[in-house]
């Protein structure tokens, strides 16, 4: 498990290091962008603070202990549920953010396309 996670961050941290060198500045006056880039293949949860979690295309993933969620950015090819104060689905290709301040337990592959609206 110790390896695991290791190899997790460093991929983590290889992959923040590629996004961050194909960066570009947007022009003058121009809205910042809302949501983190997202490398395809992933799910990007951005969370409070500016952590950004990568989730693997499908895979889920325990937020243990729970985080206060800003966006997430779905590159992937299949929709995923988060599970939290309320849950909810991000589509293929989609972004989420939270219209009220929203706590974040679970993020699951939902192949089928459904998010259960009730905690199970």
């Amino acid at each position: 498990m110790r390896r695991t996670r290791l190899s997790a961050t460093l991929a983590a941290l290889t992959l923040t290091a590629a996004l961050a060198g194909t960066a570009t500045a947007a022009p003058a006056g121009a809205d910042p962008a809302a949501a983190p880039l997202c490398a395809k293949g992933y799910v990007c949860v951005e969370q409070g603070g500016g952590i950004v979690t990568l989730v693997p295309e499908g895979s889920p993933y325990d937020f243990d202990p729970p985080v206060r969620l800003v966006s997430v950015v779905n590159s992937t090819s299949i929709p995923y549920c988060l599970t939290g104060t309320y849950n909810t689905g991000v589509a293929p290709g989609g972004t989420y953010e939270p219209p009220v301040a929203y706590t974040l337990r679970w993020l699951t592959p939902s192949p089928g396309g459904f998010c259960s609206t009730a905690d199970n």
